[in-house]
């Protein structure tokens, strides 16, 4: 019974070394990949604003074919309005025609 108190706090002492070394280790482990993840996310969010970049320029152009369509449309729009077009009179126009030709 001696040697065993005698060579258990020992062993126990070994034991909770190996647990040390092998918990420092792990926190090296973990700070690496904690370092790769924030490498990974700078370079993702590096990829967001280069890709906001052409969407903001892709939009810039949008608007100004839109608003130079705009203008065409309007343009052609007053052209054809003011060429007078002939209609082919409408049923009631003609018995309304009718009915005023037959008063006189």
């Amino acid at each position: 019974m001696e040697t065993l108190s005698a060579v258990l706090p020992i062993v126990i002492d070994c034991l909770i070394a190996c647990l040390l070394v092998a918990i420092i280790v792990l926190v090296i482990k973990v700070i690496g990949i904690l370092d790769d993840t924030r490498l990974l996310i700078d370079n993702i969010i590096d990829k967001v604003n280069t890709v906001n970049g052409l969407f903001s320029v892709i939009k810039r152009i949008d608007r100004s074919v839109n608003g130079v369509a705009k203008k065409l449309v309007d343009i052609v729009e007053s052209a054809l309005s003011k060429v007078p077009t002939k209609s082919k009179p409408s049923d009631e126009e003609i018995e309304l025609d009718e009915i005023l030709k037959g008063r006189k």
